[in-house]
């Protein structure tokens, strides 16, 4: 099957059958979302450098869950069988096109997005590494106060 490298971006909907055991590539020229209107879908999402990671990779795309896309975002969807289904059905539904707001979204949401995510990663690291050493807080007290056992002392 012929890829889609670049989605139209006209105002009318788009819907195309992708049968199973074929894959599409699409790279929209707008932002948009891509909704399975039957069956469900594999789409994986390719990596690039200012691609959220919780974007980034495989994604199940069944009937109520859309998948939004940015303006060049390049995706592979391939039909995932369901209930003996043979093909699915997909819709492509571009936004408004507003150069601003997609900018903001890229340059400073996503890695704003991306600089939270690592902090909260921090945090609860070292909060594990601060309840770690809590728990080996008598033995590095040992030796103030506190008798220690025959395999624990450095008796002569």
């Amino acid at each position: 099957m012929p890829s889609r490298e670049s989605v139209s971006s006209s105002p009318a909907l788009q819907s195309w059958k992708l049968p199973h055991g074929h894959a599409v590539t699409l790279k929209p020229r707008t932002a948009g979302v891509l909704q399975v209107v039957s069956g469900r879908a594999w789409a994986t999402l390719d990596v690039a450098r200012h691609t959220p990671l919780a974007d980034a990779g495989d994604h199940f795309v069944a009937l109520g869950h859309d998948l939004p896309l940015r303006a060049g975002q390049r995706v592979v969807v391939e039909a995932w069988p369901y209930h003996g289904q043979d093909s699915i059905r997909l819709q492509w539904v571009p936004l408004p096109e507003s150069g601003a707001a997609s900018r903001w979204q890229a340059t400073v949401v996503d890695p704003a997005r991306d600089i939270g995510v690592g902090l909260a990663l921090v945090a609860r690291s070292m909060l594990r590494l601060l309840a770690g050493l809590a728990g080996f807080g008598d033995y590095l007290v040992a030796g103030r106060g506190r008798v220690l056992r025959g395999l624990e002392s450095n008796a002569p």
